[in-house]
């Protein structure tokens, strides 16, 4: 359509020659009320024609495009020139009346087609082609683009300016447009969003806004607080969402690397996994840092790793610490499970609330590492030998049970001395 309209008009929407062609396209006047009918529904005059480029524009990309499809570029060439039923003398060098050749002007059209200079001898008749004179707005809201867009993207400005000069075709503007930087450092998604911008804000905006909520959501869920700059990350995975359509795994995945736990002040789905790595490793009577837990937890909410993997980490460091104890923990049971006897001995005879006890506590580690003075094996001390070692503990000697038990010696050793009380 560019080399068409460059070949008969050189782009002039207004022009009526002597022959009674219309417009950009050259459209002879008795075509006029049969094609619009055809594209549009309904008949217009010619004078209509004249003064509409968007009607000019939609018509003629009907029926040459009908050319095209039918008969390939050079046929669709030969059809406008010389009407439909000579689409196949494309190559006839015959001089026609008022023009050049068909072959000459068919060569002309695709010549410019691909972005080459005019070659119509003058012997065909004294046609004289006219260089295009298509504006860079005309030029960029044909393509879907803005002026605004194109000054934003300097790569692409000084395309469009060697396509007004040089009278590029769609095709070869296409082929030069995917080897700017811009083309290869954007994807289709992202390259229809960044052109919607400018095209249709509203919209662009509605939708950035509707990704924006998405991803403040998943933030809050998560556990992310907000500060300067985790709204910042936030408004920059909006944008990967609507931009280039970021799944709800790679949203997670990068949210994920900005949830901070801080003075113990925890929320959302992290607080969740921490207190669960937490529970564990008390449970097992591992130690693991504050940084550790904080690192683990976002690679969990990141989707890269689960509480499982942690908790193997944790299993391993018990198995080694209480070795003894292996089969029991492969099997599923926890360090508490097993020193539950010895805590609530501990409890019971030291009188000391159930939960002060726990397998961090010296007393209960070095009964749960004990090592058999016989075989030199490290083992668990036996119960009943915990228990009477807790009675030579001077925590024992305040409790209600010391006391009680030494009033009993007491009242013994009074008894077999003969007294009363």
């Amino acid at each position: 359509m560019n080399a068409i309209a460059a070949q008969e008009s050189g782009g002039n929407y207004s022009v009526v020659n002597a022959y009674g062609a219309v417009g950009k396209y050259q459209v002879l006047k008795s075509n006029i009320p049969e094609w619009s009918r055809e594209v549009l529904g309904y008949s217009i005059s010619w004078q209509t024609f004249r003064d509409s480029p968007k009607l000019q524009e939609q018509i003629v990309r009907g029926k040459l495009k009908k050319y095209y499809d039918a008969w390939g570029p050079r046929g669709a060439a030969a059809a406008w020139y010389a009407g439909p039923g000579n689409h196949n003398l494309d190559m006839s060098t015959s001089p026609q009346s008022g023009g050049p050749s068909i072959k000459s002007y068919v060569d002309s059209v695709i010549g410019r087609a691909g972005g080459q200079p005019d070659s119509i001898p003058s012997g065909g008749g004294d046609y004289t082609p006219s260089t295009p004179k298509l504006s860079m707005k005309e030029l960029a809201e044909d393509y879907g683009f803005t002026m605004s867009f194109l000054n934003a993207n300097p790569d692409l400005k000084n395309l469009f300016s060697d396509m007004v000069s040089k009278g590029y075709s769609k095709e070869m503007f296409q082929a030069k447009l995917r080897d700017t930087k811009w083309w290869k450092t954007h994807s289709d998604k992202e390259r229809s969003y960044l052109t919607q911008t400018y095209t249709d804000p509203a919209t662009a905006k509605q939708n950035f806004q509707a990704a924006y909520l998405q991803v403040k959501q998943m933030a809050e869920a998560l556990g992310i607080k907000d500060t300067k700059y985790t709204l910042a990350r936030i408004q920059e995975a909006a944008y990967n969402v609507v931009a280039k359509g970021w799944s709800d795994g790679q949203l997670r995945n990068y949210l994920g690397q900005y949830v901070y736990f801080d003075g113990g002040n925890m929320q959302g789905q992290g607080a969740d996994v921490q207190g669960e790595l937490h529970q564990y490793a008390y449970q097992m009577g591992v130690t693991m840092s504050d940084k550790w837990y904080a690192d683990n937890t976002r690679l969990v909410l990141r989707g890269q790793a689960t509480t499982s993997d942690f908790k193997n980490q944790m299993l391993r460091q018990a198995k080694a610490q209480f070795p003894q104890f292996s089969k029991q923990l492969d099997a599923g049971q926890t360090v508490m499970d097993i020193a539950s006897p010895y805590m609530q001995s501990m409890a019971q005879i030291l009188e000391l609330p159930s939960g002060s006890i726990n397998l961090f506590d010296p007393t209960i580690k070095k009964a749960l590492q004990y090592k058999d003075p016989g075989t030199l094996q490290t083992t668990t001390k036996p119960l009943w030998q915990f228990e009477n070692d807790l009675r030579a503990d001077p925590r024992w000697k305040q409790t209600k049970n010391a006391q009680d038990s030494m009033m009993q010696i007491g009242h013994q050793v009074l008894s077999d001395f003969g007294f009363k009380y």
